[in-house]
């Protein structure tokens, strides 16, 4: 609108009181939005000016363009109006505030004739998604949505930075910057000038709001300000989304057997819960692989397939079956049609329901290994994806205040040489149900306490046997891989108890269990802890073993009739129901030391129960894991699983120390024993996997267990737990673990060393040392380190190696190394790891895996996995299979 010209005086006027209101303000003129502002702070227009003639800077600029008024807010020390050029300026300290956005500068100036604004000097632009843009000079619409800047820097408020030497605001959805650089790198703040770690120069970068896309044209990669890459025209997806179909970052790879491998996936963003990646990718010696991953994304849960696969071009390159993936022993040709599916989904019921699964199924047990395939699902046992099987399960599980309920069941696929398929059982289903219910006092005649109530219902089954010899190491004579128990006499098979423990059934088997106990704990006026507890405890199962079907290797078979040896039942119900009635006291003494706070608390247990039946009356599938020492000295049940069961009287007593240290930490100590006290030590007494046997309880009175813990700080603890033969003191068991951090340094070591135990298949003493380290060199550069020492190996000479061999023998290794920013993270690890070893003929398998990541925030991960493995490694000479 045009203002009237008054008289100089008028002018002059004017201008006096705009200035000496400026002083007023100390700082700061501000203008309402809507409000047309009396003695009109830029309107310079005769006394006699109506309002509606009198508007402010933020009106001016508002109304522009559009026509439209928005809601602006101006600051400034002062503001100017030119009437030759009809411009208005803010100067000093200007700062607008229109619609979310900020625009600051040393002078803002209004442009009334073309609508335009102008801001000079330490501009800086902050959208309203957080978005910053410096510029030496910016010129906008009046609405801010069309422009261009000079010398742009803009830091986005994900930790991203554009610069340009010049940027035009074509329209609202599209930016363009010439001569451009983009990089989430933060510059150095000692070193400003310097290049990032990383960047994307182009000569033109085009930002598409509306794609949410990042277009650069005629670009470099630039490492430390060097380029290292070219490319004519490169997309990426706006720093600000998550999800964005289109091609990411290549996939490497090379091994021995499959050559080098190249792929790019393409990833499709089919809705806002839905998306799919295909990943075709080339070996060079075995054809086109392929990748197809589909997520969903439901509102009460998620699920996921992937599917991948190969038809190989020569499968020669691979060991022979039963070692590889390669040709058969017969001459026929090896698997050619390779590939897994995997499956992952958790879908929520209710909030304390949900059902889920876990599946994967592989072509056979090698595919993971031969192409480094990362997964999902399973969890190395060792480094560098060696996985020892794969589990697959299907659940329903329900958690309450306190209780539980979990149905799944379990199918698995070994993944190891010594693995054979059909001695593997299938699980389903497995059902476990835990409830513990408070009794109060008051409402139960006294009696209080609480009640628990613990069921699981178990049913599996498997095609074939499996068995382990005793007192020594048989397998077949045929592949040198799978169990048989053979004479060491007469050199005949001899699957008997004594001589051959059972490991699993051939066949199906199914048990039962549920177990009603109470406890309370009293504590009485001198500080003694009582604690009264009963239970009954009902077990029943069902044994229907094969006494069909049997595998050949060589002059040795594995077959199911053996199992007869075992049992005096089948086809048939079997039921045992146990109640039993104990009493625990502990009776805690405290001391203050001039070194701190010590606490002794002497403690001992009894127990009693009806005397066991004969064990050959019992199956035991999931209680083959036991291990005597301090976490089942007080259990009332020390076994595993439900399969095996304590009973007769058994007392247990020992003692508890900690000292409290205050600023120096505290130590923990425990030492305790076990003892039979009444009844048929059920320990002592065979299963058909001899479980208990050589425990540390198998005879009257228990090995001495003791644990001892020093933790000085967060930064240092140290744990060693031992048995010692109750007659001799020997070392049966001693277990040593330490953890250690100084500085940069992250130190870990532990150490084992156990007895052998012959009558449940370990003929010799095992001992292994493994060390794990990180040193963080400087800011950002790190190394590690992690090696594994078996110990035992030449305990194997000369019954089983036919050379002698050293005391120690590396097992695993590996080295790391790496940089982490806040924009990069690079890593290189090296992993060297026998996966597999075998007797006869000796023979064991290292697999050696180079890993190299290279992960560049906002733009994806490129990830390399290198197999260095030949394939085949016999009497440590390797043999590659072409």
């Amino acid at each position: 609108m045009a203002l009237d010209r008054p008289d100089r005086l008028n002018r002059r006027h004017a201008r006096a009181r705009r200035h000496a209101r400026a002083r007023r303000h100390a700082r700061a003129l501000r203008w309402g939005v809507f409000g047309a502002l009396a003695a009109g702070l830029i309107a310079a227009a005769p006394p006699l000016a109506t309002g509606a003639a009198a508007q402010t800077l933020g009106d001016r600029i508002a109304g522009a363009g559009s026509g439209k008024k928005g809601p602006m807010v101006v600051e400034a020390n002062q503001v100017v109006y030119d009437d030759k050029t009809h411009a208005v300026s803010a100067v000093g300290d200007a700062q607008i505030y229109y619609e979310g956005k900020t625009l600051e500068a040393d002078r803002v100036t209004y442009f009334k004739d073309t609508g335009r604004v102008l801001a000079e000097g330490s501009v800086k632009l902050t959208e309203a998604d957080g978005t910053v843009t410096h510029a030496d000079k910016m010129e906008l619409s009046g609405d801010f949505k069309q422009g261009f800047v000079d010398t742009l820097r803009a830091d986005t408020k994900e930790r991203t930075h554009l610069g340009a030497t010049r940027s035009d605001k074509v329209d609202q959805d599209t930016t363009v910057f010439h001569k451009g650089t983009y990089t989430a790198c933060p510059s150095c703040a000692q070193h400003p000038d310097r290049p990032p770690l990383w960047r994307l120069r182009a000569k033109k970068i085009i930002h598409k709001n509306n794609e949410q896309m990042l277009y650069f044209e005629d670009a470099t990669f630039d490492l430390y300000g060097f380029p290292i890459a070219y490319f004519p025209f490169f997309s990426t997806a706006d720093p600000s989304v998550k999800r964005q179909s289109g091609f990411l970052m290549p996939t490497l790879g090379f091994s021995t057997t499959a050559g080098y491998g190249f792929g790019v996936p393409y990833f499709w963003n089919i809705s806002p819960n839905m998306d799919l990646t295909l990943t075709p990718k080339y070996y060079v010696r075995q054809g086109l692989w392929g990748d197809v991953d589909f997520r969903y994304r439901l509102d009460n849960g998620y699920f996921y397939i992937d599917a991948n696969g190969i038809r190989q071009n020569n499968d020669a390159a691979f060991a022979p079956q039963p070692w590889g993936a390669g040709p058969q022993p017969s001459g026929l040709g090896g698997v050619t049609d390779r590939g897994s599916i995997t499956t992952q989904g958790t879908i929520w019921l209710s909030p304390n329901w949900k059902f889920g699964w876990d599946v994967m199924r592989l072509s056979d047990k090698w595919y993971l290994y031969d192409y480094g395939i990362p997964n999902q699902v399973l969890v190395p046992t060792l480094p560098g994806n060696v996985f020892s099987e794969t589990a697959s399960t299907v659940y329903l599980t329900g958690q309450g205040d306190r209780g539980y309920f979990d149905l799944r069941g379990y199918s698995f696929q070994g993944l190891t040489n010594f693995d054979y398929q059909p001695q593997l059982a299938a699980v389903w289903p497995m059902l476990d149900y835990n409830k513990t219910i408070d009794l109060p006092p008051e409402k139960t005649y006294g009696l209080g306490g609480q009640i628990e109530v613990d069921a699981n219902l178990t049913s599996s089954s498997a095609a074939l046997a499996s068995f382990q010899q005793t007192n020594a190491i048989e397998v077949d004579n045929l592949y040198g891989l799978h169990p048989v128990c053979n004479s060491p006499v007469t050199g005949l098979p001899d699957y008997n108890p004594g001589a051959c423990i059972l490991r699993g059934i051939g066949g199906s088997y199914t048990s039962g269990t549920v177990q009603l106990s109470w406890e309370r704990k009293i504590i009485d006026p001198l500080g003694e802890v009582f604690t009264p507890f009963a239970f009954v405890r009902a077990h029943g199962d069902y044994l229907d073993y094969s006494t069909s079907g049997y595998a050949t290797f060589g002059s040795d078979t594995i077959a199911n009739a053996y199992q007869s040896n075992y049992f005096s039942y089948n086809n048939q119900f079997q039921g045992l129901v146990t109640p039993g009635v104990g009493l625990e006291w502990r009776y805690p003494l405290l001391a203050r030391l001039p070194i701190g706070s010590l606490v002794i608390e002497p403690i001992g247990q009894i127990i009693a129960r009806p005397n066991a039946p004969p064990s050959n009356l019992l199956v035991n599938l999931d209680a083959q894991s036991l291990v005597f020492d301090d976490s089942n000295l007080f259990a009332w049940n020390k076994y595993s699983g439900y399969d095996r069961f304590e009973t007769g009287v058994r007392a247990n007593y020992g003692a508890q120390f900690t000292l409290d240290m205050d600023q120096h930490g505290y130590v923990n100590a425990l030492f305790g024993q076990s003892a039979q006290v009444a009844g048929v030590n059920p320990f002592s007494t065979p299963d058909m996997a001899n479980i208990g046997l050589e425990s540390g309880l198998n005879t009257p009175l228990s090995n001495y267990v003791a644990r001892v813990s020093y933790v000085p700080n967060s930064n240092y603890s140290f744990i060693t737990k031992a048995q010692f033969d109750e007659a001799t003191w020997a070392l049966a068991r001693l277990d040593i673990s330490a953890h250690a951090k100084y500085g940069p340094i992250d130190f870990s070591g532990q150490f084992a060393d156990y007895e052998q135990q012959p009558l449940i298949g370990y003929i010799y003493r095992r001992e292994g040392l493994q060390f794990t380290t990180r040193y963080d060199v400087a800011e950002h550069y790190f190394v590690s380190g992690n090696i594994n020492f078996d110990l035992s190996r030449h305990y194997y000479y000369p019954a089983y190696l036919p050379t002698p061999q050293p005391v120690y023998s590396i097992a695993t290794w590996g080295l790391g190394a790496g940089y982490a920013d806040d924009c990069t993270k690079v890593t290189l690890n090296y992993y060297n790891t026998i996966s597999d070893m075998y007797l006869n003929p000796p023979t064991y398998m290292r697999n050696q895996v180079l890993m190299v990541t290279v992960d560049l925030r906002t733009l994806g991960q490129i990830r390399a996995p290198i197999t260095l493995t030949p394939s085949q490694v016999q009497d440590g000479i390797h043999y590659t299979y072409n």
